[in-house]
């Protein structure tokens, strides 16, 4: 257990330093792809704004926005419209 202020402090700097890690630095291309490929298009499109890296991934996912363009194209042509 904890006993003092000092290692409380100690942990908090530690943890703080693990959290600030950009999950898709240390993943694999591949992996970080099938991360994204959870997202709908406008969390896709949010997380292309995080950074350069995450930009990176979103836009090279090239299965990403074929199968998102399936998706909403299904659901517009079922509301009769014609889009994308």
């Amino acid at each position: 257990t904890i006993r003092c202020f000092s290692q409380l402090s100690l942990l908090t700097g530690q943890l703080g330093q693990l959290i600030r890690i950009d999950p898709f630095s240390v993943l694999p291309c591949e992996l970080s792809l099938k991360v994204l490929a959870h997202l709908d298009a406008t969390s896709l499109c949010r997380a292309a704004q995080v950074s350069k890296r995450w930009k990176a991934l979103a836009d090279d996912g090239d299965d990403l926005w074929r199968r998102i363009r399936k998706y909403y194209r299904a659901k517009c042509l079922k509301c009769g419209w014609d889009c994308l």
